[in-house]
């Protein structure tokens, strides 16, 4: 069997329609997740040969890639994939390893971040590893919306896990649909909420206000993570000022899937439960539109979130591996 690692570049956007047809049903079968509109962006990228990265051919035919791109003095690997039936045959670990080697050879550059959530952190760690790259567990999680309202309306008698209609708000702090302009102010409360957090290690741009800017843009004008739902994403203001102290995006991901990309609350407001009345009012409203499941990704590091969330009722149904370089040595 004639194997080959090829630049991407040299293909046409036609000569991935199998392999992408066999992504799109891995992210909705495992990941729960309509791989359908980043499809469309990746054609216009290939189209435009604005990717780098290997492709794995296999007889003429493409079986798998590894696709990365630069923002400034960062790089950031954007996916890594291999069809079924040439899965597990160490080609991942193969067409990583021009991909880490490829970026870590780039001049300039001073960090290279991956999440690469169609793997077990240990499919990869070793390639990463051996490269003096942070490794982290982050989690896939989901709540079914339909077992929640089953067991609010079981009675008293189920008290484990349940949760009151009622929404228990702070003092003084209303809860809106999103409105644009508290955009800025959600950058701000985003960065100041994740200072010393392990996803600002992950994900640096949790650690500036022009990065949350730009993860917020990414959300809510960019559809980057599901199509963003502006009803169901709640802010949380506080009355006396109108300051803002927490933020929920709610999106679509698939026909009855939601999922939460970001929720954060300002540091003066923390500990009052206003993250899980947020969460609770989304859930409500999500429950009223017909969704039946909403997901999130957490951090393993991050316990604190994991044992809410796992409170509230959500479970993990995949883990994957986050990792993060620093020429410095220090992420």
């Amino acid at each position: 069997m004639g194997l080959e690692i090829i630049d991407i570049r040299q293909f046409e956007p036609e000569e991935f329609s199998t392999l992408l047809e066999a992504e799109s049903q891995a992210w909705y079968e495992k990941l729960r997740w309509d791989f359908a509109a980043t499809v469309r962006v990746l054609n216009a990228c290939l189209r435009e040969k604005r990717l780098s990265g290997y492709a794995l051919v296999c007889e003429g035919r493409i079986c798998g890639y590894c696709f990365f791109f630069y923002d400034g003095e960062k790089g950031l690997i954007g996916d890594l994939f291999v069809h079924p039936e040439m899965a597990g045959r160490g080609h991942e670990y193969r067409l990583l390893d021009h991909a880490v080697e490829t970026l870590l050879g780039t001049p300039g550059l001073r960090r290279v971040e991956a999440q690469l959530p169609h793997f077990e952190r240990e499919d990869l760690e070793s390639c990463f590893l051996s490269r003096q790259f942070q490794s982290y567990l982050r989690r896939f999680m989901s709540l079914s919306l339909e077992n929640r309202r089953r067991s609010v309306t079981a009675g008293p008698e189920h008290t484990s896990a349940q949760v009151s209609e009622k929404l228990l708000v702070p003092e003084n702090i209303q809860l809106i649909p999103w409105e644009r302009r508290f955009d800025e102010e959600a950058a701000e409360l985003l960065y100041q909420s994740y200072r010393n957090h392990v996803d600002a290690v992950i994900n640096d741009q949790y650690a500036s206000v022009t990065g949350a800017t730009r993860l917020i843009e990414n959300i809510v004008h960019h559809q980057g993570c599901g199509e963003f739902l502006p009803r169901l994403s709640r802010l949380a203001v506080h009355r006396p000022g109108q300051q803002l102290a927490g933020i929920l995006t709610v999106t679509r991901i698939r026909p009855r899937t939601a999922h939460i990309p970001q929720v954060a609350v300002a540091v003066p407001f923390q500990g009052r439960g206003l993250g899980s009345a947020l969460m609770e009012a989304a859930f409500r409203d999500l429950a009223r539109e017909g969704f039946k499941e909403v997901t999130l990704t957490v951090t393993d590091a991050n316990a604190g979130a994991v044992r809410l969330y796992e409170r509230i009722g959500f479970e993990t149904f995949k883990t994957f591996g986050a990792f993060a370089y620093s020429r410095e040595g220090v992420v």
